[in-house]
């Protein structure tokens, strides 16, 4: 992004290079933190100046800015335009690894852009919502899934807020960024609402969301595996259970598989496999006799985690 291009965003989609451009013109954007005035441009502009050559002043243009809501705004725009400029050939998709990898993020534009997006913490929130999470395209809330659980505890307040009150697909990613950050007591209590859901794909994210935590996310799971009514949302929590490396987990999706072959659920079947594929870290399907067999001989398979629940 040439100097300066940051700066004019209610010109057009194509004043923003590459990123922006996803995100539509300023009049069709789904968020609008207010124009800039005369002064602000010249201070974003600045900073902006200072950021691309790694200037001294850089911290201190960027602490002063972020104290001004709608220029903070922009700044967190400068870094997601950042962002979706490395990452033009690498689209997003809901089935991402949980968590990035620091280790693989290599190129310097990307880490740090989202070592700045994490510096701002809760100054990025309402951006990274209004423009990504609430957006109406799915790469858009991809990116705002990643950082809003970048972001961290600061943006479990606006997530909840969303969850209680927005729209089916918002409500979904917020279930999801909700799962990045951390599944501690708060945010469990959120996803065990949520999987009881009217909307089997609200039940579903919450269900993806639960591969963070520990015991009790364990238990919600199986529970949910033996009584969703909804095949895609059980297929989702026999997946999920996959990341929980218990005996426990190892009847349920056993007692899952055999379900499935009774009522001839062939993707439940898939499903089922390819999370006890996981636990065992093996590639072949078997029957489940053979996978009760193995988790017998497999004992304990994770110290630390529930293992003699169901034998």
């Amino acid at each position: 992004m040439q100097l300066g291009a940051a700066t004019n965003l209610c010109g057009s989609a194509a004043a923003i290079a590459f990123g922006l451009a996803l995100l539509a013109a300023c009049s069709s954007a789904p968020y609008e933190p207010g124009k800039l005035s005369t002064e602000q441009v010249a201070k974003c502009r600045a900073l902006e100046a200072a950021y691309r050559t790694n200037s001294a002043d850089y911290p201190a243009l960027r602490d002063d800015l972020a104290q001004d809501g709608t220029a903070a705004a922009w700044l967190v725009r400068m870094f997601v335009s950042d962002l979706f400029a490395v990452r033009e050939e690498r689209p997003l998709t809901e089935d991402t690894e949980f968590l990035r990898a620091a280790a693989r993020i290599t190129n310097p534009v990307e880490v740090r852009a989202l070592a700045e997006i994490k510096a701002l913490g809760a100054v990025a929130v309402p951006t990274l919502v209004g423009d990504l999470l609430q957006h109406e395209q799915p790469q858009p809330r991809e990116l705002g899934i990643e950082l809003l659980g970048l972001v961290g505890a600061p943006a479990v307040p606006r997530l909840l807020d969303i969850v209680q009150n927005g729209e089916t697909k918002h409500r979904r990613a917020a279930a999801r960024a909700l799962g990045r950050i951390g599944v501690d007591g708060q945010i469990l209590a959120t996803l065990r609402e949520l999987v009881n859901d009217s909307d089997y794909t609200v039940r579903a994210d919450a269900l993806r969301s639960l591969r963070g935590g520990g015991l009790p996310a364990q238990q919600l799971l199986i529970e949910r595996l033996r009584g969703d009514g909804d095949p895609f949302v059980r297929r989702v929590a026999a997946e999920t259970l996959g990341h929980f490396k218990a005996t426990s987990t190892v009847v349920a999706v056993v007692d899952y598989l055999e379900r499935c072959k009774l009522e001839r659920d062939y993707p439940g079947e898939q499903a089922a496999q390819k999370s006890l594929q996981r636990l065992s870290g093996t590639r072949s399907p078997r029957t489940p006799q053979a996978w009760r067999v193995w988790g017998v001989e497999a004992g304990e398979l994770e110290p630390g985690n529930p293992s003699t629940q169901g034998r």
